[in-house]
């Protein structure tokens, strides 16, 4: 079984239906085991940009880097991603895998506040399922 924690974004004017309809997308797989929520960040770089919806998600699959990265580019160009896109300053979903495996596939990515705020979500929710450490002798 592979691990991974991959990025979710939006800066489209459909913004939360953009990432509702990928949030619902990916539960369809069946492959998430926890998700962030949806929270709202400046854009990076460019400050005319719209700002972006973001979210993490934590996802168990027995697909191959590939497979799922393939499958990612599918689901953005099924929101109407464009080579394009980057270069309009709208985005209407980015899905990136920042980290596979437990290695840091997009180091930049993974430092980004962005990325950071569902990244804690997230590891604060898995903590707090174990309050208390868990001790073997």
């Amino acid at each position: 079984m592979n691990s991974a924690l991959i990025s979710l974004a939006s800066n489209s004017p459909d913004k939360q239906g953009q990432m509702e309809k990928a949030f619902a997308e990916l539960q369809a797989m069946g492959i998430v085991a926890e998700a962030s929520s949806i929270y709202e960040t400046a854009p990076c770089g460019n400050p005319r940009h719209p700002n972006y919806l973001n979210a993490v998600v934590r996802i168990d699959t027995s697909a191959e880097y590939q497979a799922l990265h393939d499958t990612l580019k599918a689901m953005e160009r099924a929101h109407g991603r464009t080579p394009q896109s980057k270069l309009s300053g709208e985005i209407p979903l980015d899905l990136d895998i920042v980290v596979w495996n437990g290695e840091t596939l997009r180091p930049q990515d993974y430092g980004r506040e962005y990325f950071q705020i569902g990244l804690n979500e997230i590891e604060s929710a898995v903590k707090n399922q174990h309050p208390h450490p868990i001790v073997t002798h």
